[in-house]
């Protein structure tokens, strides 16, 4: 079976790390390049868009996480993640919805009611970090856990709601995101 990803140059994406410190974040970045290596590893070149100090950089479509105990175990099928993941699509907020959409364009529509339990990105220092919404701490803020390792740095923080966009997963085998951040009817 032939694996076709939806990316081509050009396009932006974002790309996960597994740097300490950034494990599991999210980066915006455009491709620049593509190519396969002679160990038959597809790998994008990525230019990074929120962080134009560092250098472009090749990134292997599928790595292992070095943090998973099953890549300390020999379980790499268990260990191998995706590291790229299509740009997040438009996203509106309730009312805002424009009647007509560009033909072929992903767009999402969710309310301002963030709730507990919904799953979301943080946009902090400059990149997205996936997280569950743990309290309401004030109209403005709620406190997010993120994911715990291997697959995240782990850990409670106070986001801005300004700064949560709803966590969208990427089916490969779909070829397509969902959403699985939810909101109610209510008032936050």
């Amino acid at each position: 079976m032939d694996l076709i990803l939806p990316f081509k140059v050009g396009d932006l994406a974002e790309s996960k790390s597994f740097v300490k410190g950034y494990t599991g974040a999210w980066f915006r970045s455009k491709i620049i390049d593509m190519r396969v290596t002679e160990s038959g590893h597809l790998e994008y070149y990525l230019e990074y868009i929120d962080y134009t100090e560092e250098e472009n950089e090749w990134i292997r479509v599928f790595q292992k996480n070095p943090l998973s105990p099953a890549c300390g175990e020999g379980k790499s099928s268990e260990s191998t993640e995706i590291m790229l993941r299509p740009a997040f699509p438009h996203w509106y907020r309730g009312g805002q919805v424009p009647a007509r959409f560009p033909k072929n364009e992903l767009v999402a529509s969710v309310c301002d009611t963030w709730k507990v339990g919904d799953k979301v990105d943080w946009r902090c220092s400059d990149c997205y970090w996936t997280a569950e919404i743990i309290r309401l701490n004030s109209r403005d803020v709620v406190q997010v856990m993120l994911l715990d390792p291997p697959m995240g740095e782990g850990g409670q923080h106070p986001a801005k709601k300004k700064d949560l966009r709803p966590a969208l997963d990427w089916s490969i085998i779909k070829g397509k995101r969902e959403i699985l951040a939810s909101c109610s009817s209510g008032s936050s």
